[in-house]
């Protein structure tokens, strides 16, 4: 803004002037409300998994079938107990 010394800015100047140090703070403080309002939810998805480990290690320990791969029965039982079914 050196060169306007002493000069009035119209209005679209003034826009031009503060347009994108305005849509750049708007920008970083959306982005980072987005990632605070996702740690609740990586949080519950982390417990998740940690569960459905547990119940299939747990469930590997008594019946020793190697069933533990998506859709084989130890694998729907533990999916089904973290989900609280």
């Amino acid at each position: 803004m050196n060169d306007h010394n002493q000069q009035q800015l119209t209005v679209r100047e003034m826009v031009r002037a503060h347009a994108y140090p305005v849509l750049a703070a708007v920008s970083s403080l959306s982005l980072l409300s987005i990632a605070v309002l996702l740690i609740p939810q990586a949080v519950k998805t982390d417990r998740y998994n940690r569960c459905v480990d547990a119940q299939i290690a747990m469930r590997v320990a008594i019946n020793t079938d190697g069933n533990t791969h998506p859709g084989k029965m130890n694998y729907l039982k533990a999916i089904e107990h973290c989900e609280g079914f």
